[in-house]
């Protein structure tokens, strides 16, 4: 694994314990720790162009128009433990999700474990149409341009998906993935782990209908980052579980600094996106 890159997602979280990357947890409400995984995987991919990319970075911290905390949570080597759920709660401002309304006013003002909203959702989570539009959107609020690179994965061969995991995490630092109705295998460990030894003492757990960021590849391994944990998926399982009609959605995506031009083209291209899904999934190649 390229330990430089990985470490640019080693944070501070709010109970100031180390983690890796964001946790949707961090969300002061309910609705929004349940369905915010999009803007934890946005931001975590606006960090990582920004500690990668000096350019990206330096336009950021002469900006007069970002609050000193996103500043932070941005190009710190070590944020403030509250600066990056900050982020994460702008991000979501912007981006947001499906919520079901009134479900998500009733279940914000429960406890966040009951057990009524085991089953009955109040947010449907995000679609990849509404991470591209909403991170370009997030971006402009501060006069930063960027677009969205994208690939849908239904029926993507693996040497595709290499290829293109590769260049976004040369070009971009991080990788955002959506897992759709597919399911997918992912080895967790927890937010301290030591990412310069091999990961340990692992607990596996299914990835479906869900946000991750994808910081580094070594071979068939990809090195994840999701609820504030860094994690490792197989490539070939995810192959295999992306040759299904349950894949329709998922895709691959990065960011990078462009200009306000494409970035316009960016959004009112990105249903095309899913719409490519769509056509693998149906044809079924």
């Amino acid at each position: 694994m390229n330990i430089s890159r990985a470490r640019q997602l080693q944070i501070t979280g709010p109970d100031r314990k180390p983690c890796y990357g964001g946790n949707q947890l961090w969300f002061s409400s309910n609705t929004k720790a349940a369905g915010g995984c999009g803007s934890v995987a946005g931001a975590n991919a606006l960090r990582s162009l920004a500690r990668v990319n000096e350019a990206f970075r330096e336009k950021i911290n002469a900006s007069g128009k970002i609050p000193a905390q996103i500043k932070d949570a941005l190009c710190s080597e070590k944020p403030g433990h509250e600066s990056f759920p900050l982020l994460m709660t702008g991000v979501y401002e912007t981006m947001g999700s499906f919520e079901i309304f009134p479900l998500n006013r009733i279940y914000d003002r429960r406890d966040r474990s009951s057990k009524v909203f085991t089953r009955l959702k109040s947010t449907l989570g995000l679609s990849n149409v509404g991470f591209i539009i909403g991170i370009i959107r997030f971006a402009r609020k501060f006069s930063l341009d960027i677009s969205v690179r994208s690939t849908r994965t239904a029926f993507l061969s693996k040497e595709e998906a290499r290829k293109f995991i590769a260049e976004g995490l040369r070009q971009s630092g991080a990788v955002v993935m959506l897992t759709c109705l597919n399911r997918h295998n992912a080895r967790l460990f927890s937010g301290d782990a030591d990412l310069e030894h091999k990961l340990v003492d692992g607990t596996d757990t299914k990835i479906k209908g869900h946000f991750t960021t994808i910081t580094d590849m070594d071979n068939d391994r990809l090195l994840i980052t999701t609820w504030g944990k860094p994690g490792i998926v197989d490539l070939n399982e995810l192959a295999g579980s992306w040759r299904s009609i349950r894949a329709y959605e998922a895709s691959l995506m990065y960011i990078i600094p462009s200009t306000k031009k494409e970035a316009t083209s960016c959004m009112l291209s990105a249903w095309k996106l899913f719409m490519s899904g769509i056509g693998h999934a149906f044809i079924r190649r």
